[in-house]
């Protein structure tokens, strides 16, 4: 397939995704959550804020249906392509691509993998904690992707931004956000950036980006933190 058939097919796909959100009826999670925006706060008991600020914003443009619930998360579904297939090219750039796939071959491929995943169909109609999630996770490995490629530090900051929103949707964000900590004490590239400004200036904005749910929790006894950690137990 040419790579304006694959646009096509991925612009017919978030066509239907957006069909499918207007007319599925509200899921009991998706009303749990509708609750939360029009209850802002800081941080709820089973999860961060990210989800119901999405739907706040979105019920505000298409009102309180599956429509306003849904939009902001079909359109992130599509708005992470392109995060994506940056990061394919930076990640893939340094393996050879089989012949007869073409440049874009790989990036094709990643793009068309991750769209057919369960996760992503599922939380591209549903809106769930996960669906913000993925969004900045995806933005967080561009930012990675294009620090590799270039050695800007500039991207320390993108990325502790793209992870601090990504904990602010689903505490599981920790994870690779310990992957990164673990590059940057055990490989020697990371070592090297341990002693340049830019990563630590990254995980201050992290900190800051993470810093009104981590208030929450701590003048509401950590209840979210020991719920999720008590999952994690289980």
């Amino acid at each position: 397939m040419s790579l304006r058939m694959w646009c096509g097919l991925l612009v017919g796909t978030l066509c239907l995704r957006l069909v499918l959100g207007w007319y599925l009826p509200v899921s009991p999670d998706e009303a749990y959550y509708w609750v939360w925006a029009h209850a802002p706060a800081a941080g709820y008991l089973d999860h961060p804020p990210m989800v119901a600020l999405w739907i706040r914003a979105g019920c505000a443009l298409f009102g309180d249906g599956g429509a306003g619930i849904r939009w902001i998360g079909t359109m992130a579904s599509m708005f992470a392509i392109p995060f994506l297939a940056q990061a394919i090219r930076d990640f893939h750039a340094p393996f050879p691509e089989p012949s007869g796939m073409g440049d874009d071959g790989g990036v094709i491929r990643g793009v068309a993998l991750l769209q057919a995943t369960l996760a992503m169909g599922v939380n591209a109609v549903v809106m769930t904690p996960d669906t913000p999630l993925l969004f900045f996770i995806t933005v967080m490995l561009w930012a990675v992707g294009r620090l590799m490629a270039t050695g800007h530090a500039r991207w320390w900051l993108v990325c502790g931004a793209a992870l601090g929103l990504a904990f602010d949707s689903k505490y599981t964000a920790v994870l690779p956000g310990a992957g990164i900590v673990a590059w940057l004490l055990l490989h020697g590239a990371g070592r090297a950036w341990l002693r340049r400004p830019a990563p630590w200036l990254g995980g201050i904005v992290a900190l800051a980006a993470v810093s009104p749910v981590i208030w929450w929790n701590a003048t509401h006894h950590w209840a979210s933190l020991l719920r999720q950690g008590g999952r994690v137990g289980d």
